[in-house]
């Protein structure tokens, strides 16, 4: 099993989700195509497919029947990172820093009785992917990482009365992650090295537990409310780490063994929906994601010294805050076979301005989205969704050893998703 670092492996990381098909910070919110196409508005109370089950298990309760919901979304990011100088010189233009990839998602709800029912979901909250050039300048602050974890989440739902339902659900989560750091233009100061030479090698994983809530308020079959949230969840990535930096007792290549606690936050998320018209309906929610948690990145290891002291194998502040997610959808009942969609999303960005970075360059961001749904039977229904995400670009100052870069970055990204609803 191979394991991790932590400041060096999330912090590249970080960047790219922000830029991706990803909420603030690393979050990623793919798990329904449906909700794609309405910018994830609604999703704790609409329940229009299984898919609700990883928003809010007490919306299980709505289904007649059973229904198993799957579909995958590929992301295309367009990031660019500008190095604009350095105190060791030099200027460069990194193209096209995060690559493409696909986030698959499952939900299967099963009512047990009128009153109560039984959900599995297999989706992922937070992920990501960047890769700069093996001989960037910046290759101390900016190489590649990758960070992906699966939710494996069980859950169960009763209704109380006509109006109320609650929900609840536990969570496994495994997380791999990997990180490469090279010289760069420190390689004059690191004997033996050359720019592509690489100071840090680092992998890992790790398994976490959590819980999660929920409860859905329906004043009638056209207005509920509902509310979902989701557990802070700690993993411990244990893994190895060679290289030449990050601590000053470690022979250049050798390997040791290390882990770093990974705190991925908690998610509070209050959706409406209402049908106000035969053909049209609205829906809206308000997501608060707990980044506030997120205060250092720390790796550990019985063979490490570091300033940071005896066993500290990196130690680095992040002092991130909670951010805020505003989205409000629109769905319009073409006919009986076509269900169109379209929505718009307001993500904050939880990154204060005076700790961005190369490798995490966040900003706000605005959702811009549509999609549709083909019934093609009874039983089966097929979703469709597209997403255009746009930051702006924005500009920092990070410092690597005796390297300081003054940096711009920004871009946007596109999602495609295709999903299927089978109900029994």
């Amino acid at each position: 099993m191979k394991r991790v670092t932590q400041r060096t492996l999330l912090s590249t990381a970080i960047a790219l989700a922000a830029f991706q098909a990803h909420g603030a910070g690393f979050q990623i919110s793919e798990h329904s195509t449906s909700g794609l196409g309405r910018a994830f508005a609604g999703e704790a109370a609409i329940a229009d497919n299984a898919a609700v089950a990883a928003r809010n298990p007490a919306a299980m309760t709505m289904f007649d029947s059973t229904q198993m919901s799957g579909g995958l979304s590929f992301i295309q990011p367009d990031v660019d990172a500008t190095l604009k100088s350095s105190n060791l010189g030099g200027t460069e233009t990194y193209s096209d820093v995060a690559p493409d990839a696909l986030v698959p998602y499952a939900h299967y709800v099963r009512p047990l009785n009128d009153r109560m029912a039984l959900g599995v979901s297999v989706f992922s909250n937070f992920g990501l992917s960047t890769e700069y050039p093996s001989d960037a300048s910046a290759g101390p602050a900016a190489g590649k990482s990758e960070l992906a974890t699966v939710d494996f989440n069980v859950n169960f739902a009763y209704e109380v009365n006509e109006q109320l339902s609650l929900g609840l659900g536990l969570n496994a989560v495994y997380a791999d992650a990997s990180l490469v750091r090279n010289a760069g233009n420190l390689s004059p100061f690191i004997p033996g090295t050359t720019a592509t030479t690489e100071i840090a090698h680092l992998e890992g994983d790790g398994w976490g537990y959590g819980w999660n809530v929920g409860a859905l308020w329906q004043f009638d079959e056209n207005n509920r409310l509902g509310v979902g949230y989701r557990s802070q969840v700690d993993i411990t990535l244990e893994g190895d780490y060679r290289g030449t930096s990050n601590t000053t007792s470690l022979v250049t290549g050798q390997t040791v063994p290390g882990e770093v606690e990974l705190n991925l936050p908690d998610i509070f998320e209050f959706s409406g929906y209402h049908k106000v018209a035969p053909k049209w309906a609205v829906s809206y929610s308000v997501m608060r994601i707990g980044w506030s948690s997120f205060e250092e990145l720390k790796a550990t290891g019985s063979s490490c010294t570091s300033s940071d002291g005896v066993g500290v194998c990196f130690l680095n502040e992040e002092n991130w805050e909670d951010s805020w997610r505003y989205s409000i959808g629109a769905t319009y009942f073409l006919n009986p076979t076509w269900t169109l969609r379209a929505g718009f999303a307001y993500d904050e960005s939880p990154v204060p301005e005076e700790y961005r970075t190369l490798s995490i360059p966040d900003t706000d961001r605005n959702w811009y989205t549509i999609g549709a749904t083909y019934t093609a039977s009874e039983a089966f229904t097929i979703d469709a969704g597209f997403a255009y995400l746009n930051g702006d670009a924005v500009e920092g100052t990070e410092s690597k050893s005796v390297a300081t870069y003054n940096f711009e970055a920004g871009g946007d990204a596109y999602i495609f998703a295709v999903g299927a609803n089978y109900t029994f």
